[in-house]
């Protein structure tokens, strides 16, 4: 995993190099069982979102909301910082936002909100996009 993630900063890093890096196989492990696949694909996703890419974006919510809601929870703050950093990127919070919440005596109002805001996001954009079903 630390060569991908090598791999993905370099081409977040230089658009020129040609690298791209999907990140569909890190946001599936922020779901693991283990706990070294949960924390390193989480480091991994923070470089890959940096642009916000929409459908990247799309898939953390559809994939992994749950997940970094519980990790951004964790209390080792080492551990929780970069699943902090993706509830608030998945609700669509401001970098800035994000980094004064992390420093807040209490995280905790930042994260219910950026956990409903993203899962609001996330419903939306599955009945936009669910088959057959119309969108008024």
């Amino acid at each position: 995993m630390r060569a991908l993630t090598a791999f993905a900063v370099l081409g977040e890093r230089d658009p020129e190099s040609g690298i791209r890096v999907s990140p569909t196989w890190f946001i599936e492990m922020l779901n693991s069982l283990a706990w070294t696949d949960r924390n390193k694909s989480s480091l991994a996703l923070v470089t890959l979102t940096e642009k916000r890419d929409p459908a990247a974006m799309e898939q953390l919510r559809d994939r992994a909301l749950e997940s970094l809601a519980e990790m951004a929870r964790w209390r080792n703050p080492s551990h929780a910082f970069a699943p902090f950093v993706l509830l608030g990127r998945a609700a669509g919070a401001r970098e800035e936002e994000i980094r004064s919440a992390w420093t807040a005596p209490d995280r905790e109002p930042f994260l219910a909100k950026a956990y409903r805001d993203a899962r609001k996001l996330r419903d939306e954009w599955r009945r936009r996009n669910t088959p057959g079903r119309t969108t008024p």
